[in-house]
This record gives structure tokens, C-alpha cells and sequence, in this order.
């Protein structure tokens, strides 16, 4: 059963019970600013760890504005090397080191992020070696998807492979909890791997893009974004082939057309549950899905 709650502000009592595993969405946007819809980004919390699939825009301020602590924060996983997806990492590590963080934040993600992470790390010294003294401060601890420790007592976290067009690393999650499951898409067009590990899936987010037809046959650009990203058709099929409980649409990439005729074209052929994720929606995943903040 899915139940929706128009809530103000984000409450998670429920959050850190054993038996649920908690998401919530600080950045359900693209790479064009949005005050309303900040840079993608995914909050997981089970038992009494934290963890977050991408790093956008704006992250650390969502965290801060659900009152959570940045120092819970210690595994972040990265779909793909596109800005919109890496941005926040900076702001995120500098801003839980003024927290007085001392533990490193590990961070997963395809195979050039070590490089990513080393470079991020050298272009802020001025700023860390003015703060801290004697090494005294978090690092951020990088390691591609196979050097990664895939062994955990809590949850099962499994990446794999996309279909992003023209990113040879571009990856999926998804996340194994109790008898629950959720999968991320990362950005990518219609991809058999996505439909593997999404199928009878609890909670599957999962991109989209749509235009009107004017905008789409004038744009000879946007054609070439559509081919790596998933249409309305692509997305109808996924979901018929992989029936999931609850579908999300995230970083929707809309030109000329409505989230409302999004789902009105999604729903002439598919009659699952389907809805736009929002900056600040919360889920609390157990026997039952209940949804807050929904927003309008």
C-alpha cells in the first residue's frame, strides 16, 4: 500500500527503525538552475548509517535545511562523471570539516573519480591548510566501483552498468535492504541492465525526457540529448517489463511539456503507480510506502 502526506516540514520518526529504510530527495534536478529543483541527489538512511547516490547542486544546503547531520554522511555513491551529478561534493566536504568532521568520507564511483577526487582535494589547499593544522581534518577517501568492499551486515548496495550514450562509466545502484529493494537509474536511455536489476522492484527511480513536438523536430541539439536519455515509450516498456511497486521520476528533463502530460501519455498504457519526485520528498520503505511532503 502507498500512502501520500501534504506535509510542511519533514518528520522521520520512523526513519531509523530497524525494519525501515528511509529516502528522501534533496535534488531532483538537471543542469539548468532551478531554486525549486536542485542538483540530483539521493539521501538513504537504514538502521543508523547514512548514504547518498550522486552529489548535486545545492546538496549540502538540502541537508542542512532537513536538519540532518553532516557528519552521518560516510558513503557516497556516484552514477557518472557529469557535472550536474559531482558539483556539490566540494561544498558537502568542506562545509562537514567546519562541523568539526574528522572521519573521511568514502567515495564510490567509475574509474576516474580517484583522479576527480585528488584534484578536488589539491585545489582547496589554501582554504585547508588557513583552517586546519597537522593533517587535522577528513579526507576524501575515493575508490572506484571495483575496489570497493561490497560486504556489509546492513545493506546491499549493487552498481551497475547503463546506457548513457556517449559515458563508457555510467552506472545504476541498487539498493538491497531486509526483503526491500530499491533502484536508482542513474541518467541513461532504455538499458537491459536497468530492467534486470529493476524488476518487482519496491521503488524504482528513474529518469525521463519528454518535449512537445515543435520544440523536439525544430531542435536538432535536443535530438541528439534524446538519444541518452529515456522518452515516454522507452520508459512505458521498462516499467511494463519490470513492474515495480512505486516508479519516481527523477532528473526529468522536460522542454515544452508538462509534468501532468508526462503522466497523462505514461498512463494511457501503463496503469502502474507513477509520480515526480520533488526536493524534500521523503518515503519511509517498510510493509507498507508512505510518502511526505508531496508537495501540489
Amino acid at each position: 500500500m502507498i500512502k501520500y502526506f501534504l506535509i510542511a516540514l519533514l518528520f522521520f520518526s520512523n526513519a531509523h527503525a530497524s525494519d525501515i529504510i528511509n529516502i528522501t530527495f534533496l535534488g531532483t534536478g538537471t543542469p539548468r538552475p532551478d531554486i525549486n529543483k536542485l542538483g540530483p541527489s539521493v539521501l538513504i538512511k537504514y538502521a543508523n548509517e547514512e548514504l547518498l547516490l550522486d552529489v548535486g547542486r545545492g546538496s549540502a544546503l538540502r541537508i542542512n535545511q532537513i536538519g540532518n547531520d553532516f557528519s552521518k554522511i560516510s558513503n557516497i555513491f556516484i552514477s557518472h562523471m557529469h557535472y550536474d551529478h559531482i558539483i556539490g561534493i566540494a561544498d558537502l566536504w568542506l562545509t562537514s570539516n567546519l562541523w568539526q568532521r574528522k572521519k573521511d568520507i568514502n567515495i564510490f564511483g567509475p574509474n576516474s573519480i580517484k583522479s576527480f577526487c585528488d584534484n578536488l582535494m589539491k585545489s582547496y589547499s589554501e582554504d585547508i591548510k588557513y583552517r586546519y593544522k597537522e593533517n587535522n581534518y577528513s579526507k576524501l577517501n575515493c575508490l572506484k566501483f571495483s575496489e570497493r568492499n561490497h560486504k556489509s551486515n546492513n545493506i546491499e548496495i549493487i552498481e551497475f552498468t547503463n546506457n548513457h550514450g556517449h559515458i563508457d562509466n555510467s552506472y545504476g545502484f541498487k539498493i538491497n535492504y531486509k526483503n526491500k529493494s530499491i533502484v536508482y537509474s542513474g541518467d541513461t536511455t532504455y538499458s537491459e541492465n536497468v530492467i534486470k536489476n529493476s524488476m518487482n522492484a519496491d521503488i524504482l527511480i528513474h529518469e525521463v525526457i519528454a518535449a512537445s513536438p515543435k520544440i523536439y523536430e525544430s531542435n536538432h541539439k535536443l535530438k541528439k540529448v534524446f538519444s541518452t536519455h529515456t522518452s515516454i515509450e522507452q520508459l512505458v516498456k521498462i516499467l511494463s517489463l519490470c513492474k515495480p511497486k512505486l516508479t519516481i521520476l527523477n532528473h526529468a528533463l522536460l522542454f515544452g511539456i508538462s509534468e501532468e502530460r508526462v503522466l497523462s501519455e505514461i498512463r494511457k498504457n501503463y496503469s502502474g503507480d507513477v509520480i515526480f519526485s520533488r526536493d524534500l520528498m521523503s518515503l519511509d520503505l517498510g510493509e507498507e510506502i508512505n510518502i511526505f511532503n508531496i508537495g501540489k
